[in-house]
Formats: structure tokens, C-alpha cells, sequence
């Protein structure tokens, strides 16, 4: 298998068990489909996956939420006996999407990593890999629609900001690392930006103007903002710790940090602040508060949707119950 020997239990110690056995695994290896169905040629479930990654990257597709997606089907796959792609039927596809640890009333997190799989086998059977698509069609089978219903956004206070900026004093960082947090935060309550973006801001994206015109890591939607004229001058003078984004940093012996390892730690950074000022959000709150407030301010959704990269629908589908739009 993928160019490597491999070795079963046939289960059974009596040599007709054996055979039987053998020629059972041959029909599978060689795709024995029955009566009428389509033949498929026979590859792993790793194979189809590595390939399938490789596609993504060669079309400038992301790939960290297909690479986390793709381990968890591999991982249900050696512990449920599945080897194969054309093992994974429909029954079976089910029972890997339950094994899976999103939340499913409340969040959206189970449908979008879900639709990672179903992009995974609409490829695997438009390239032939399958002889149908394993995933149920939710139109004709409406009971394995993904169903959750949103909690109501409920930005933080301006009072609250103030009081998560304070807590930076009473940490033990140093001065440097403080002012660094401290204008982090400052840009993403000032421009509704989300914390993967504020982390890849890029020292060119910042023009005369101060305004940022750039495309969300998340969705790749345009958007452009236009930050504080004092806030502008402090991120250009920010120590220049990389040629190329605003709020990067070195690690220990002076190497360049990965994106997600920068994006961890000023996670971690803000949940600390968090959990100081007594404030009960995550770092998207920010984004709210930014939009919200904008809203209230008598922009329109369609001036806010610019400015943040988000369509008017998804905006007054999310903040309908704020006091903004009401």
C-alpha cells in the first residue's frame, strides 16, 4: 500500500479461514465494486489526503484548518479499521462526524470544520477516487443537517477596554513587551480587525492617510479602515523587531516565529488580561465593540461592512438585536 508492505490478522487460525480471508482482502484491495457499481481504483485514506493537500497549496488555498481536519479523519481511521477511502461509506462518515469535539447548538465551529471533510470527498469523487460522495445530501436527507442557533453578540464596554489596558501595569512583562500588548489591543478595538489579521498587519499596509486596505486571513474579503492619526504614529514607532509586520516579535536566539505561534501568544496575552480585569470575552470581542460602537455612531451597515470585510447581510444578521441597529 503506497509503495510500502503491509501485514493483517486474518482472525482465524484454520487455513480455509485464511484463504477466504486472502481473497476476501483482494477484492477490496483490487475494488471489487458490486453488482453495477462504479470500479475505483484503490488508495488510502493518507494518500488521498496528501494529495488533496497538495491541490490546496498548488491553487493558493489555505490549509491549516484541511491539514487539522485531514489528521482527525486519519486518527478515527486507524482506530475504527479504515484504510481505504472507498471504505468510508455514508454510515461511516456519520459516525466520524460525531466522534468529532465541536460544540453543535451554539456554535458554528462543527459545520464549518465539517464542510473541510465535504470539500475533501466532492474532490475525491470528482476526480473519480470514489464512485459516490459518502456525505449526505442534507436536501434530500434534511435529519443530518448541522442545525445551531447563535448566541447574542454582547461586545464589551468602553469602561471594560479601559479596565483590560489597565491591567497591562500589574503584569510582570517587560516595559517594551507592555507598550507592544498595549497598541495590539489598541489597533483592533480602533479598526475592527481580528487578531489574525492585527498580527500579520504588514508595515506597508499602513498608508499616508491611515488608513489599512487589506484582505481578511479568515474569509479573504476586502476590507478598509482608517485608524487614529496618534495610533498611526505609534505603530510606525514601534520597535522594529520585523522588516515587515507591525506587531511581530522574535522568539528566544533571535528566530522568526510561525503565524500561528504569534497568534497563540497574543491569545494567551489577552485571556491573561482578561481574566485580570474581571471581563468575561475572547479576542474577537473587539471586533464587536469596534462594529457595534460604529453602528451606533450612525455609520451605515454598508459603510461598516467596508470597513471591516464582512457583507451587510452577515452584519445585520449578527448585530440584529443590538440596540444599534434597533
Amino acid at each position: 500500500m503506497d509503495g510500502k508492505s503491509k501485514r493483517e490478522s486474518a482472525n482465524t487460525r484454520s487455513f480455509a479461514g485464511v484463504k477466504l480471508a486472502a481473497e476476501l482482502k483482494t477484492k477490496e484491495l483490487h475494488r471489487e465494486a458490486p453488482s453495477g457499481e462504479t470500479t475505483v481504483p484503490a488508495i488510502s485514506v493518507d494518500a488521498a489526503i496528501q494529495d488533496w493537500l497538495r491541490f490546496r497549496e498548488t491553487n493558493g488555498l489555505g490549509n491549516d484548518k484541511p491539514k487539522l481536519m485531514g489528521g482527525k479523519l486519519l486518527t478515527w481511521g486507524k482506530a475504527n479499521s479504515v484504510t481505504f477511502l472507498h471504505q468510508l461509506t455514508s454510515d461511516k462518515v456519520i459516525h466520524f462526524r460525531n466522534s468529532l469535539p465541536y460544540k453543535t447548538k451554539t456554535s458554528s465551529s462543527l459545520k464549518i470544520h465539517c464542510a473541510v471533510i465535504c470539500n475533501f470527498f466532492g474532490r475525491a469523487h470528482g476526480i473519480g477516487l470514489v464512485p459516490k460522495n459518502p456525505v449526505p445530501n442534507t436536501r434530500v436527507h434534511p435529519q443530518f443537517k448541522i442545525r445551531f442557533k447563535k448566541p447574542e453578540v454582547v461586545p464589551p464596554t468602553t469602561d471594560e477596554n479601559d479596565r483590560i489596558l489597565a491591567e497591562l501595569d500589574k503584569t510582570r512583562w517587560t516595559a517594551e513587551r507592555k507598550y507592544r500588548v498595549q497598541k495590539f489591543i489598541e489597533t483592533m478595538i480602533n479598526a475592527g480587525m481580528a487578531i489574525r489579521d492585527t498580527a500579520t498587519l504588514g508595515r506597508d499596509k499602513l498608508d499616508g492617510d491611515n488608513r489599512i486596505p487589506g484582505n481578511r486571513c479568515k474569509t479573504k474579503e476586502r476590507f478598509k479602515v482608517r485608524i487614529p492619526a496618534r495610533l498611526a504614529d505609534d505603530l510606525r514607532s514601534l520597535p522594529c523587531n520585523d522588516p515587515d509586520y507591525f506587531c511581530w516579535y522574535r522568539g528566544q536566539g533571535g528566530q522568526k516565529l510561525k503565524v500561528t505561534t504569534i497568534v497563540h501568544n497574543y491569545t494567551a496575552e489577552l485571556r491573561e488580561l482578561f481574566a485580570l480585569a474581571k471581563v468575561d470575552m475572547t479576542p474577537h470581542g473587539f471586533r464587536h465593540y469596534f462594529i457595534t460602537q460604529r453602528l451606533a455612531q450612525g455609520w451605515s451597515v454598508d459603510e461598516v461592512s467596508t470597513m471591516v470585510g464582512t457583507s451587510p447581510q452577515e452584519i445585520r444578521k449578527t448585530y440584529a438585536a443590538s440596540s444599534a441597529l434597533t
